[in-house]
């Protein structure tokens, strides 16, 4: 990969820059702040790729010359396995001229970064300069409030700066009976959805509740929905799947699921996570199975998901459905501590 050369703008430029040059990439026309980081000269382009923060800066934009595009995502998916990238066809212009000749060597890709991977390049980042725990998520929220207070931070209060932080950042609009987005995101596309917000136990769960309307039926549980309806979504934030559970408007249960996913990560106005397509369902009578390992098969062997990201749904799922095939009660057995 040496003599790519590789400019870097943005949030992750720290972390993107230290990772790179570990690989024998080339940092061309780098920032003041990162050439007093890495001890870089001013060099000036032509860069062959350049990244820059996606718009909603939950990953980057990687775009320039195709080989080198690739070598930089093959060198970016190395080392941070649970990366999304999605390759954008661009539009290359009918015959066989200059213009068309430009458009087919040109290649852009978009990086996700789940919290997985924001917290992987928190720590290569900490290698190179005090890094508050959770940097990317809080610098995501505010760049500015984060610079000032790791610039006057001492190394041995960045833990419980970044609490204090993430308490004035995201944890303080959270409060119960305030309505939020959660973006639900999936390889190559998503949605999101509102819910209203019951209970929050910072640095653990968010609790959402939900009330639906008649028709469609739930997926995984193939139940018709019926007015009045209603249910919660409890998202835990050092897990990998949340549950959802579904009540008649008697009260009468429904159905339980378990949406593996990454971590979610709360923002102050909502939370996001990335869905891995497998569910664990528990039906009403105790009957507990995995469902969807198909589409997530599917998705990993057409490069959407990497392999390393569905054999850690896989591994959720399946030590979920263990641990749920224990309890035939139909309360949810509890979770609040460390999972075996």
């Amino acid at each position: 990969m040496a003599g790519v050369r590789v400019k870097i703008r943005g949030i992750y430029s720290t972390a993107l820059t230290g990772l790179l040059l570990e690989r024998g990439l080339e940092i061309v026309s780098p920032s003041e702040v990162i050439r007093a980081r890495f001890g870089l000269p001013e060099g000036s382009g032509p860069e062959e790729v350049l990244i820059v923060d996606r718009r909603d800066k939950q990953g980057v934009v990687i775009e320039g010359v195709r080989g080198a595009v690739e070598e930089v995502v093959a060198a970016l998916g190395d080392a941070l396995p649970y990366a999304i990238f999605i390759r954008q066809e661009a539009k290359v212009p009918k015959g066989k001229g200059l213009l068309a000749a430009l458009a087919a060597a040109k290649a852009r890709v978009l990086a996700e970064f789940p919290r997985p991977v924001k917290e992987a390049l928190d720590g290569i980042r900490a290698k190179y300069v005090p890094t508050l725990p959770g940097h990317h998520h809080l610098k995501a929220i505010d760049p500015r409030r984060v610079d000032e207070v790791e610039e006057t931070t001492l190394p041995a209060e960045l833990p419980a700066t970044a609490a204090a932080l993430r308490e004035e950042l995201v944890y303080r609009f959270l409060r119960p009976g305030r309505t939020v987005e959660v973006w639900h995101g999936k390889a190559g596309g998503g949605f999101s959805w509102r819910g209203t917000v019951a209970r929050l136990v910072p640095g653990e769960v968010l609790v959402l509740e939900r009330r639906f309307r008649g028709g469609g039926a739930y997926d995984s549980l193939d139940v018709p929905k019926e007015e009045g309806d209603h249910g919660a979504v409890e998202l835990y934030e050092d897990r990998w799947w949340g549950r959802r559970t579904y009540f008649r408007a008697d009260g009468t249960p429904i159905g339980e699921i378990y949406n593996i996913h990454t971590p979610p990560e709360l923002y102050p106005d909502g939370v996001r996570y990335l869905d891995l397509e497998v569910d664990v369902v528990r039906y009403p009578d105790g009957e507990v199975a995995v469902v969807d390992e198909e589409v997530l098969a599917r998705k990993a062997e057409d490069g959407l998901i990497p392999q390393a990201l569905a054999d850690r749904a896989l591994q959720e799922a399946r030590t979920l459905l263990t641990r749920l095939a224990r309890d035939s009660s139909w309360d949810a057995p509890d979770f609040t501590g460390s999972m075996p």
